[in-house]
């Protein structure tokens, strides 16, 4: 596996502990360089080929991260967010970033999808319990609610007929 050097884009000086635990966990035992993410390219460009893990709240802009995936090719780009929302998502897709972990994994989880990621795997992971559970109960719902077709498929045909 390369080894890379770790480089954390954030705003909040809380979270460097657990991305040093991430790091821990996945085999990179090099401190992460710490930058503002409007420092991001001019540290990542200083540290060669690196890992650049990005905090989901502290997203630079989708311009800043497409010139950063073009001029460090050889580099691994992940964003790591505690909510996964849309505007992050297709920011990963769009950016061709190589990962979108969920900070909300377990460790282990969290630490094993960041090693397969630093052997060039591409990997969306985020944890279940992030979906609302507004969403849930309204899908709850529809599938609680019969329709028409459900009504006929399983009870013959007949209105109110059930087996």
């Amino acid at each position: 596996m390369t080894v890379y050097q770790p480089v954390f884009a954030t705003r909040e000086a809380m979270r460097i502990a657990a991305v040093r635990e991430l790091l821990l966990g996945a085999g990179i035992t090099a401190d992460p360089k710490v930058a503002y993410p409007d420092e991001l390219e001019r540290v990542a460009m200083a540290a060669g080929t690196c890992l650049v893990i990005i905090d989901g709240d502290s997203l630079p802009s989708p311009d800043v991260l497409q010139r950063l995936r073009r001029n460090s090719a050889g580099s691994r780009i992940v964003i790591w967010a505690e909510r996964l929302t849309t505007e992050i998502l297709l920011t990963t897709i769009e950016c061709n970033l190589d990962g979108l972990l969920s900070s909300k994994l377990p460790p282990e989880d969290a630490a094993y999808a960041l090693a397969r990621i630093c052997r060039g795997e591409r990997l969306l992971r985020f944890d279940a319990d992030s979906v609302s559970t507004d969403s849930v109960k309204a899908a709850r719902k529809v599938a609680e609610a019969p329709s028409f077709d459900a009504q006929w498929m399983l009870n013959g045909g007949e209105p109110g007929r059930e087996k």
